[in-house]
């Protein structure tokens, strides 16, 4: 997508809503950073329960220059606790044992 350099994603994205009865097309918002905010938001849905959402997000704050509270939930849950400030899953105990999860490789906590 190049950075939201580019409006040309639309016309796969349209396209892609077209083909599965979604009649009203995506616009372009106009700004690079909401294009790409557009383009993950448009993933999340498409995606939805196939375990790329953690991976988006930490994409976005990596590569895109967010900060993890603007792609992360920040404040309380529907539940009422606070969410945590992690942003992957934790190595479990059994791949902690795994002579191949190098410490750097599988444990790094940063976006």
């Amino acid at each position: 997508m190049n950075k939201g350099a580019s409006a040309s994603y639309l016309t796969t994205l349209n396209s892609l809503r077209s083909s599965n009865g979604i009649t009203t097309p995506l616009t372009d918002p106009g700004t690079a950073t909401a294009r790409v905010r557009q383009f993950f938001q448009e993933r999340a849905f498409w995606l939805w329960l196939t375990g790329h959402r953690l991976s988006d997000l930490r994409r976005l704050v990596r590569q895109y220059g967010f900060t993890a509270a603007q792609v992360f939930p920040t404040g309380q849950t529907i539940f009422g606790a606070p969410y945590g400030t992690d942003v992957n899953l934790p190595l479990p105990f059994q791949e902690r044992n795994n002579p191949a999860a190098t410490s750097g490789q599988c444990i790094d906590r940063n976006p």
